[in-house]
C-alpha cells in the first residue's frame, strides 16, 4: 500500500514538473517570438494630404469634383470668375504696348539727334581745318615783312583771320557739347518696360490661377462648398489626400525598438478586414515624442497607458503598406501591425 502510494506521488510530481517545463518553454517561445516578431494594435492607416486652397480672391463659379472623387494631377477642381483678371491681363498688354511704341518714337527721335551730333562734329572739323590754314598763313608772312616782300597790312589781316577762325572755332565746340547732350536715350523707358512685361506675366498667372488644380493624384474630401461662394486666397476650401502612398503609423513601446530595423518586412490588418492581411515595410522609426518632461516643436504624440506607474514609451514607427487596395484604405483607420525582424512572415 505504501510503495503503491509512493508511485502515484512520483508520478504525480513528473507530471507537475513536466508541465511546469512546458510552460516555462512555452513562455521563453513566446517572449523569442515577440522578440522577433513584435506586434502592436495601437497603430492607423495614414496618407498625406494637402488643403486645396486658391491663391487669387474670387467668386466660385465652377464646382468640379465632389466628395471622396478620386482626381488624377492636374485636373481641374474649382473655377471661380474670370472676368477681373482678364480685364487686368489687356490693361497690362496696353501699357506694354503702349511702351513699345514709345520706345521706337523715342529711338527715332535719338538717330535724328545722332545725325545732328554728326554734322556739327563735321562742321568742328572744318573750322579747325579753317584755323590751321589761317594759323600758317600767318606764320609763312611773318618773316616776309622785315625784307619787304609783304607789307604790315596783310600780316594783320593774317592774324585777324586766324583769331576769326579760332573764335569760330570755339563756337562749333560748344555747340557740339551741346548737342551731344541733346541727345537722348530709351534706357528709362526700357526699365519701364520690363516692368510692363512683368505685369503681364503677373495677370497671365493670375488668370490661369483662376483654375485650381489637383497638384497630385488623390481623393477629394471636406467639400462643402457651392458655386456663388466667395473663396478667399489661401483658405483652403477642401482637402485631397494623396492616394498612391499609404501608412500604417504604429506605436511600438520603446522595448521593442531594438528589434525593430528599416526595411524589415511587416503584417498590417485593418480592423474593418481583420482576415485580409497586408504587406508593407518599416520605412522610419519615430525619433521622439511629446512627453510631460520633454515638449518640442512638431513633435508627435504617443499617450500612456498608467500616468502612476513607470510604463515603455511608445514611438511611432512608419510602415509603408506594398500593394495598398485603393477602395479599403481610409485614413485614421484602425490597424494592427506585426514586424517581421527575423525576414519570414
Amino acid at each position: 500500500m505504501t510503495a503503491s502510494l509512493s508511485r502515484v506521488t512520483l508520478r504525480g510530481r513528473l507530471i507537475a514538473w513536466v508541465i511546469i517545463g512546458a510552460a516555462v518553454v512555452s513562455v521563453v517561445l513566446v517572449v523569442s517570438a515577440i522578440d522577433r516578431r513584435p506586434r502592436t494594435h495601437d497603430a492607423r492607416l495614414f496618407a498625406y494630404s494637402a488643403g486645396m486652397a486658391l491663391e487669387i480672391n474670387g467668386r466660385i463659379t465652377q464646382v468640379l469634383v465632389k466628395n471622396n472623387q478620386l482626381v488624377a494631377q492636374g485636373d481641374p477642381l474649382i473655377v471661380i470668375d474670370p472676368v477681373p483678371f482678364e480685364l487686368q491681363l489687356r490693361q497690362a498688354r496696353a501699357q506694354e504696348a503702349a511702351l513699345t511704341a514709345q520706345i521706337a518714337l523715342t529711338g527715332r527721335q535719338v538717330t535724328s539727334q545722332g545725325s545732328g551730333v554728326r554734322v556739327v562734329e563735321s562742321n568742328v572739323q572744318k573750322a579747325r581745318e579753317q584755323v590751321n590754314y589761317a594759323r600758317g598763313t600767318r606764320q609763312r608772312l611773318e618773316p616776309l615783312v622785315e625784307p619787304g616782300f609783304v607789307t604790315r597790312q596783310q600780316l594783320d589781316e593774317a592774324r585777324t583771320n586766324e583769331l576769326s577762325a579760332q573764335a569760330a572755332l570755339e563756337a562749333l565746340q560748344k555747340n557740339a557739347v551741346q548737342a551731344r547732350q541733346a541727345v537722348g536715350d530709351t534706357d528709362s523707358l526700357q526699365a519701364q518696360l520690363q516692368g510692363a512685361e512683368a505685369a503681364v506675366a503677373l495677370a497671365q498667372r493670375n488668370l490661369d490661377l483662376t483654375t485650381l488644380r489637383a497638384p497630385f493624384a488623390g481623393r477629394v474630401v471636406g467639400l462643402s462648398i457651392a458655386e456663388g461662394a466667395f473663396a478667399v486666397a489661401a483658405h483652403p476650401l477642401f482637402s485631397l489626400i494623396k492616394s498612391d502612398v499609404w501608412y500604417a503609423i504604429a506605436d511600438f513601446r520603446e522595448t521593442e525598438l531594438p528589434h525593430i530595423r528599416i526595411g524589415d518586412p511587416a503584417t498590417i490588418w485593418t480592423m474593418a478586414e481583420a482576415d485580409v492581411p497586408l504587406s508593407g515595410h518599416v520605412e522610419s522609426l519615430g525619433a521622439g515624442v511629446q512627453s510631460a518632461d520633454l515638449d518640442g516643436p512638431g513633435l508627435p504624440t504617443a499617450a500612456r497607458d498608467l500616468n502612476w506607474v513607470v510604463v515603455a514609451q511608445r514611438f511611432p514607427v512608419w510602415v509603408r503598406l506594398d500593394l495598398p487596395p485603393p477602395d479599403a484604405m481610409h485614413v485614421g483607420m484602425t490597424a494592427s501591425v506585426k514586424v517581421h525582424h527575423d525576414g519570414l512572415r
